[in-house]
């Protein structure tokens, strides 16, 4: 996904519409990926500052 990601970079430098159909063209399911991704970074995160 992040690969897929900055790949879209070369070609759409804003997260606009273009650039999200680029990436979903690239790797479909791109954007349950994306939001899976976030849930974890945020799971993990809160987690790690909860145990501090």
């Amino acid at each position: 996904m992040i690969v897929v990601h900055e790949l879209a970079h070369l070609k759409e430098s804003d997260h606009n519409k273009a650039f999200y159909r680029l990436c979903e063209l690239m790797q479909p399911g791109y954007h349950q990926i994306e939001f899976d991704l976030r849930l974890y970074l945020t799971r993990r995160d809160l987690i790690k500052t909860s145990s501090v």
